[in-house]
Order: C-alpha cells, then sequence, then structure tokens
C-alpha cells in the first residue's frame, strides 16, 4: 500500500459523484465498495466495464448438473483477470488474508467506513479454558491470538474461524477482540474513503493502531457550509415538554432504556403519537423511527411503527420521503472499545462518533431532498450535539489536504 486518501466531505457534496468521474476516465484497476447493493447496481450502470461479482450458475457437461459459484468466488476470479469491480461492504469483509495477494494492482474506493472491529462472544472463563487446553496461544509483545489445531472440531470452532480469518487480540486478560486483518489495505495500490468525520470513525481509530498513516482531504468546504444552512433553515427540531424526558445525560442510552418500565415506555409512546396528531401532522407513511434493534417493539406507536429505520443505517435514499423522524436514542461507544485502543494509547471520541452517527441517520429522511423535516430527539445530549454542529459553519474556505501524521503519532 502507497497511500491511503480520507475525502472527508458533508452528505450531498457529491463524493460519490465525483467518484463516478473518475472512474469514468480511470486506466489502473479499482474495486468499488459500498454499503448497499442499490449503490452497487448504480456505479455497473454508470461506469463502463465494471463487473459485479454475483452467484452464478454454470452447467457441467460431464454430469450435466449446474455448479453454483458464489459472490466471492466470483470476485476473486474477476481479480484473477484484473477486472474492474462494485460491491458491497460485506463482500469486502468476508474476503481471507490468502486471498489479498490479488489485489496488489488494484486501487481500493471505499464508500463509507467499515467497521473494522468487533467483540467477540468468548467468556473470561471460555478463554482461559481454552488456554489450558492449549488451544489458543497468545504473542506476549502483539498480544494477538493463535489457534493451534487445525483439526479442531467443537466449542471453540468459531473462534478458531475468527483467528484463522482474521486478527484477534487479548486484551487485558479478558477480551478477546476481533479485528479486520490490516494486510488487506496493506496490498491495494492505494487506498481512498469516501466519508464525512472520519475522526469520529473506528476506522480512523484502527489505522492509528496499526500505524497506517493517512491524509483527509477537505475538498469542499463552502458546500459543506451551504449545506448547514440548508439543514438549520428546513431541519424543524421540536422544543418542548416532551423533551424533558431526555434531561440526563445517559437518557435514551441502551442501558438507560433497558432499565425502564413498561408504563414508562407506554408513556413514551404516547408523546411521540400526540407530537404526529399535534405537531407535526404528517400521515403514517411519511413517518420514521429509530431505537436499538432489541427495543423496537416495546417502542413502536400509532403512526409511526412501520416506519423503523435501524439506528446505524447510512447511504441509502430509501427513506427520503419521511417528513417526520423520531430519534429515540442516545449513542455511547462500548467500554470495550475504549479498553482496547487504550492499550495503545488511542483516545477514542464518544461524542464524535456519536454525533457522526446521528447526521447520517437523520439525513436519510426528506431533508436529503431539499425539503422540510420534522424531527424529535429527546436526548439533551445528542439534540446539543446537533445544534452544535449546525451552528458550526466553516470560517475560511479551504480546499486543500489536511495532513494528520501528528495525530498518528499522539
Amino acid at each position: 500500500m502507497q497511500n491511503v486518501k480520507i475525502i472527508d466531505a458533508i452528505m450531498g457534496s457529491g463524493k460519490t459523484y465525483d467518484a463516478i468521474g473518475r472512474m469514468k476516465k480511470k486506466k489502473g484497476k479499482f474495486m468499488y465498495v459500498t454499503p448497499l447493493l442499490t449503490e452497487v447496481d448504480r456505479i455497473v450502470k454508470k461506469v463502463p466495464k465494471v463487473f459485479d461479482p454475483k452467484i452464478s450458475y454454470h452447467l457441467d457437461p460431464m454430469t450435466g448438473a449446474y455448479i453454483t459459484k458464489y459472490k466471492r468466488d466470483n470476485l476473486l476470479i474477476n481479480a484473477s483477470k484484473g477486472l474492474n469491480m462494485a460491491t458491497t461492504h460485506r463482500m469486502f469483509e468476508m474476503l481471507d488474508k490468502s486471498d489479498y495477494h490479488l489485489f496488489e494492482d488494484y486501487d481500493l474506493i471505499l464508500d463509507e467506513v467499515i467497521q473494522p472491529i468487533n467483540i467477540l462472544d468468548c467468556t473470561k472463563d471460555d478463554i482461559a479454558l481454552a488456554m489450558k487446553q492449549g488451544l489458543i496461544v497468545e504473542n506476549p509483545i502483539s498480544h494477538q491470538i493463535t489457534f493451534t489445531n487445525s483439526n479442531y472440531k467443537g466449542k471453540f470452532e468459531d473462534l478458531k474461524r475468527f483467528c484463522n480469518s482474521s486478527e484477534v487480540i487479548y486484551v487485558n486478560n479478558r477480551l478477546l477482540v476481533w479485528t479486520y486483518p490490516p494486510e488487506i489495505f496493506r496490498h491495494f495500490k492505494s487506498v481512498t474513503v469516501l466519508t464525512y468525520l472520519f475522526e469520529g470513525s473506528f476506522l480512523a481509530a484502527y489505522f492509528k493502531y496499526y500505524g497506517m498513516k493517512y491524509k483527509i482531504y477537505l475538498p469542499n468546504q463552502a458546500k459543506e457550509e451551504e449545506v448547514k444552512k440548508q439543514v438549520k433553515d428546513l431541519l424543524q427540531i421540536y422544543y418542548g415538554s416532551a423533551n424533558s424526558v431526555g434531561d440526563d445525560y445517559y437518557a435514551f442510552s441502551k442501558n438507560w432504556l433497558y432499565k425502564r418500565t413498561k408504563k414508562q415506555n407506554v408513556k413514551l409512546k404516547k408523546s411521540c403519537e400526540n407530537l404526529i396528531q399535534r405537531n407535526f401532522k404528517t400521515e403514517a407513511k411519511y413517518n420514521a423511527f429509530t431505537t436499538f434493534k432489541a427495543l423496537k417493539g416495546e417502542l413502536s406507536g400509532k403512526g409511526y411503527t412501520k416506519g423503523f429505520i435501524p439506528v446505524n443505517a447510512r447511504a441509502t435514499n430509501d427513506y427520503s420521503d419521511k417528513k417526520s423522524m423520531f430519534y429515540l436514542a442516545n449513542r455511547f461507544m462500548k467500554p470495550e472499545y475504549e479498553k482496547f485502543f487504550k492499550s495503545k494509547s488511542i483516545k477514542l471520541d464518544d461524542d464524535q462518533w456519536a454525533l457522526s452517527e446521528l447526521i447520517q441517520w437523520v439525513w436519510r429522511g426528506s431533508i436529503r431532498k431539499g425539503e422540510p423535516m420534522n424531527l424529535f430527539i429527546p436526548s439533551k445530549r445528542m439534540r446539543e450535539l446537533l445544534e452544535e454542529w449546525i451552528d458550526d459553519i466553516p470560517g475560511e474556505v479551504i480546499d486543500q489536504e489536511l495532513k494528520v501524521e501528528q495525530d498518528m503519532a499522539a
């Protein structure tokens, strides 16, 4: 890998449009990776000679039976032929270390950040047992876990699979963390990430953790100023008594919501229903809400139940007809992630991450089309993060790269 570029530009500023223009003119090989299949289809239609490695079926002339070639198989076949491709984050994350050599002449264009780290579902006792049985060993310097028995069948098969295909790190003598193998990024000729508020993402912390230098480019701050002014004019944030339930700093966090009684949740649903009837006055088909997945049923109410949008939604136009949005969440990083990155003195910014997640969700609604939109966001913390972002208008327009090597050394 020669370089990593971060195109950090606000939604609606034309990042994907510009990328399509560059891909049309590009002479070298590239792979475009996006969260959604609809975006894959868009790239294939817009850019000549770009292939989507779909499932295919081939007739075996010897047996007369059809042979299935799965997406990963076709992606690797296309790579061996040097074809340009567009695929999903999910497909990209399924690549194994043995596949990486196929991409040494490819430029990677990553539309939106991937989730490069996850906590494995493995208890402290299970880890101790696997170590006692000699199934896993820890590198005392890197703390990476290696699974020792390639023929193993049993309780720890999932752990074996993660160790063989990814990196599993042992943290604080109690935690197993799966991270996406950094080798994939190092094998590509170059990496370009299209996103917004990159420094608040896990991918930024991941690059720092593995010592991968990157440069952030702010290509169009004039457009950011324009978009924020438009948001300020069009976004109708609710201010009223219904917000009082969210005054506590942790109100609407996952733990806070789990502890609420059924009666309290009924009251919250009633508040949302009243807002639709008395304030927003929008039909049910134009209303949407979010909360944490496990609480979806608890907080669904009349007039908005069918409009659930996952709390981590991004990069989709499927909800752009929604005129009234209910954000019933307060986002905090899992403390396990902070412990992991702290092992290399990398500090995560909870507020920046929460803001980024919130903006991406809000942008799913009708405001992305430049139309007015109502927003109920009872969490005082999340509401104030959004207000501060809207009011933080860039001063002098900058059209140059922002180097962050100083951050890498921090």
